[in-house]
């Protein structure tokens, strides 16, 4: 019976090593190549066999260290600054324009302005002013000069002389006439007689430079503008008790009849009126 118990007993044991065995195959085959167990012997596991590529990226790695270490040996210190400064950028420069030399209008020498002031004088002694005064056409006035250009002298200091019958304030431009054939060569018919009427030239006036640009702007739009708009001239009755004939101011802007005229009468006077602005002023009597 003993003998019986034990070999029923070695039976068991062994029936059970078997149903192990059986298991851990079952669970190794069923992991695939992805996981591989070490294999069982004699109860002992296998060490892992050394990773040879893993030692060869070591070793390079230690080596590239060493020689960036000796590297930073040999090279000469940096500073703070040198180490972070950054990278200066590049500006794209455009190539500046070159200047010619001929837009350099270096300033008038004495002897310049000495010429200039001659011109100046010889034009105020040839083309002498009249009258100073103040005009007025609609709602616009302007400041101007009257210089003398031709005709009767003396027809015109009777002319000026008149002008304050017109009453206070500044000479008025009540009336127009058309800038036709017809008037046109009714002025030029007065024009023949000698001693019956005169030429003036208004111009811009003023003491400093800021108020005559501003009294040229005013005399070109308010003035020249408006009667080239009209295409007439202004007209202005000016009666004298004593004269039986009043005086007829006949005011043009810039035309045909103007430059030929100034082209006539004043011709160094044409060039600079043009560019500041003019009109002509022919005094007749009826």
């Amino acid at each position: 019976a003993v003998v019986s118990t034990q070999s029923t007993g070695r039976k068991r044991a062994r029936k059970q090593s078997n149903e192990s065995s059986s298991s851990d195959d079952s669970s190794t085959s069923s992991s695939g190549s992805s996981r591989e167990e070490p294999v069982k012997t004699s109860g002992r596991r296998r060490s892992p066999e050394p990773d040879h590529n893993a030692s060869a990226g070591t070793a390079e790695s230690l080596d590239r260290i060493a020689r960036i270490i000796n590297d930073s040996d040999q090279a000469p210190l940096k500073t703070n600054s040198e180490r972070y400064s950054p990278a200066p950028e590049e500006h794209s420069q455009e190539p500046q324009p070159v200047v010619p030399a001929a837009t350099y209008l270096p300033p008038p020498s004495a002897n310049t302005q000495m010429t200039q002031s001659k011109d100046l004088l010889f034009l105020l002694n040839k083309y002498p002013i009249m009258w100073t005064g103040t005009i007025a056409l609609k709602n616009d006035t302007a400041n101007v000069q009257l210089h003398f250009l031709s005709g009767s002298s003396t027809l015109a200091e009777g002319a000026i002389g008149a002008l304050p019958n017109l009453g206070p304030g500044p000479m008025r431009i009540a009336q127009r006439m058309r800038l036709e054939p017809n008037q046109i060569e009714g002025v030029q018919k007065r024009m023949q007689h000698e001693g019956h009427w005169c030429m003036l030239l208004a111009l811009p006036h003023c003491t400093d430079p800021v108020s005559l640009s501003t009294q040229t702007t005013v005399l070109q739009q308010g003035f020249i503008s408006y009667l080239d708009s009209k295409q007439a001239a202004g007209i202005i009755n000016l009666s004298v008790p004593e004269q039986t004939s009043p005086y007829v101011l006949h005011i043009f802007p810039p035309c045909e009849f103007t430059r030929v005229n100034m082209k006539r009468f004043c011709p160094e006077l044409m060039e600079g009126a043009g560019d500041c602005g003019y009109l002509l002023i022919v005094i007749a009597t009826v």
